[in-house]
């Protein structure tokens, strides 16, 4: 079955053969533990193809029955997946992992973790989810036990708290060394139960050679890491293995083809610790109106979407929503923003080439990087907060050819990189009162010079 529906995956117009190929050899090579959650990134690692290639073959997958799709939420301490959900409309803002015994709100950014698994009805283990621990909590060993089976691992332990738990069903312990170092080796014989315990749930051992042994009598299947009991208070994305964000699948362009239309909950909201909100906006919108008239200044405004639209996707970021002539829209990155800017201004530049000054389309740009709220706003997906309202205030006080943005955004290395490469005529510093926020506000703006395009930084402070 799975030969089969991959064989039909590859009769998709536009298909990626070679993509679809490595994706199936890997498959015939993972072992049933990788399977229950595919990551695309092990995938792009093993066979060398583009990971946004193998994402976009996986997800049209999704459609041709050959994958399913997961939101997986990690704890933020030990990084074991607490939920998941198959669809936007049942995500959950709070989490609880059992793991460590501590309530959490889920990030969209760095808690959720979009993962696939091969359609139930080509493999279906009925097993829960599970992640390998980050290697910053430094497991002792893994053990991996099938139903009235043996693991065992020798370790030598030094003093300290050492936690030792099972992904697959929960089962937690604490183990103690203490007292005289030994040179004997000692033996601990644990038995996985039925249901989420150990039969040992504390033990002690004296430092030195341990051989830990773990028989299964409870699960299909089970296991056991161990690891030091001191956890995290808060795990970063550099302290992870690499993966796909919810966040990140949401600025995928072929997953807003395929799976637009799932949303949140009108009652929940998510958190997103950072992401790069820019509006745009036509200047002298109005006065086109008046001047050429309602039919042909509305084709001119919905050329102007079309623009920046294909601009803002060509570099990873999703058009939020359109507010009149102006466009919102997010990024996960402040350099993909300003490389939609860019990109967006050399076309206003070709569209105006000989036309009338009154058929001409000059648009301005504002930037700003922070957290926000991930909400369902008239079923579509929204971002509410200071982050967003500080954008459209920034893109307020620009003008014409201008893209002005706040000091987050200039303080990004990356970001000065963009600008470098795309060329400017100069980086101008100025405080401003802006609307609804408290105090004056630093707001940086350049013009991008799009006929010489020097890759030159010049700080006029």
């Amino acid at each position: 079955m799975l030969r089969q529906r991959l064989e039909d995956l590859k009769k998709r117009t536009g298909a990626n053969l070679v993509t679809i190929d490595a994706i199936k050899k890997w498959l015939f090579q993972s072992t049933l533990l990788q399977r229950l959650r595919i990551n695309p990134y092990y995938i792009a690692e093993d066979s060398d193809c583009n990971v946004e290639k193998i994402i976009s073959e996986l997800l049209y997958g999704v459609k041709a029955g050959v994958f399913d799709l997961h939101w997986d939420v990690h704890c933020p301490h030990c990084n074991m997946i607490t939920a998941e959900f198959n669809n936007l409309g049942n995500a959950s803002a709070l989490s609880f992992c059992q793991m460590c015994a501590r309530s959490f709100e889920i990030d969209f950014l760095e808690r959720v973790e979009v993962t696939f698994s091969l359609n139930k009805e080509i493999e279906d283990p009925k097993i829960s989810p599970v992640c390998a621990p980050p290697p910053i909590l430094k497991a002792k060993f893994q053990l991996v036990t099938p139903l009235n089976e043996t693991d065992s691992a020798t370790v030598i332990l030094e003093k300290g708290r050492y936690r030792y738990c099972c992904p697959l069903t929960c089962a937690k312990g604490i183990l103690v060394v203490e007292g005289e170092e030994t040179e004997e080796l000692q033996e601990l014989c644990i038995k996985q139960l039925e249901g989420k315990h150990f039969d040992k749930s504390q033990l002690t051992v004296c430092p030195g050679k341990v051989r830990v042994e773990l028989t299964n009598i409870g699960h299909s299947l089970s296991g056991m890491i161990m690891h030091i009991d001191e956890l995290p208070d808060e795990l970063t994305l550099e302290q992870l293995p690499p993966r796909l964000s919810g966040l990140q699948l949401l600025h995928f362009p072929d997953y807003k083809c395929l799976f637009g239309e799932q949303v949140l909950s009108s009652r929940e909201r998510m958190k997103v610790r950072s992401v790069t909100i820019m509006f745009t906006d036509i200047t002298g919108s109005t006065w086109m109106y008046e001047t050429l008239g309602d039919a042909k200044a509305y084709n001119i405004v919905r050329d102007h979407f079309e623009i920046l639209f294909q601009a803002i996707e060509q570099h990873g970021g999703t058009v939020v929503k359109t507010i009149g002539d102006a466009v919102m829209a997010s990024f996960l990155s402040n350099a993909q923003a300003m490389e939609a800017a860019a990109d967006a201004l050399l076309e206003f530049r070709n569209y105006n080439k000989n036309r009338p000054e009154s058929e001409q389309i000059q648009v301005k740009f504002g930037i700003h990087r922070g957290s926000a709220v991930l909400v369902n706003l008239n079923d579509r997906l929204d971002y509410f907060g200071s982050v967003v309202n500080k954008a459209a205030r920034i893109q307020s006080v620009s003008r014409s050819y201008e893209i002005s943005f706040s000091d987050e955004v200039y303080s990004d290395k990356s970001f000065l990189a963009a600008l470098r490469a795309t060329g400017v005529s100069g980086i101008q510093k100025h405080y401003e009162d802006l609307k609804g926020l408290k105090g004056r506000q630093v707001v940086y703006t350049t013009r991008i010079d799009i006929e010489e395009l020097i890759p030159l930084v010049n700080i006029l402070i």
